[in-house]
């Protein structure tokens, strides 16, 4: 697996996290805002206990903060 494979893997890692928080909070009647979502994604990243899930998490939190 060369480098911009794991680039493409991490890119649909964040993706498929900011999607999924989305939709866990449209299941939770909250409405959708780009704080929410980061909130989402932190409360998961302090949840999780595997070092690079926590990685992609605090990156996807970062990219939707900064709106990239």
């Amino acid at each position: 697996m060369d480098r911009n494979e794991l680039e493409e893997d991490r890119a649909a890692f964040i993706a498929g996290e900011i999607g999924g928080a989305v939709v866990e909070l449209i299941i939770s009647g909250v409405v959708i805002s780009r704080d929410a979502i980061v909130d989402s994604l932190e409360a998961k990243r302090k949840a999780v206990g595997n070092v690079i899930h926590k990685g992609i998490l605090r990156d996807a939190a970062a990219m939707v903060g900064k709106g990239h």
